[in-house]
């Protein structure tokens, strides 16, 4: 049996779709987080807030890492602030934008 190795087997030169190796956390200014004051309990609006910082989406040039972080931040953001429906939870992921 012949076994074939693909031209671009060993080929580094590409870089991955989603790195392996996360990339290093570079500090960010203040102005450009967005930031929301988040409930303990979303149903209790009379429970602790905590206030929640995260950076927005900064054009269509981010890596597909960031745009997986950020959403999983907007998810953690409308969770906290009971957002249930549709069109709100919308409008606000824009934004975040």
């Amino acid at each position: 049996m012949k076994v074939s190795v693909p031209k671009d087997f060993g080929n580094t030169a590409k870089k991955p779709v989603l790195p392996l190796v996360p990339e290093p956390i570079k500090s960010i200014k203040k102005e450009d987080l967005t930031t929301v004051n988040l409930h303990s309990d979303p149903a209790d609006h009379d429970s602790t807030q905590v206030k929640f910082s995260f950076k927005g989406l900064d054009g269509d040039h981010e890596t597909p890492c960031k745009i997986l972080e950020w959403r999983r931040n907007v998810e953690r953001a409308l969770t906290g602030l009971d957002l249930a429906t549709g069109p709100t939870q919308c409008n606000i992921a824009k934004q975040f934008m």
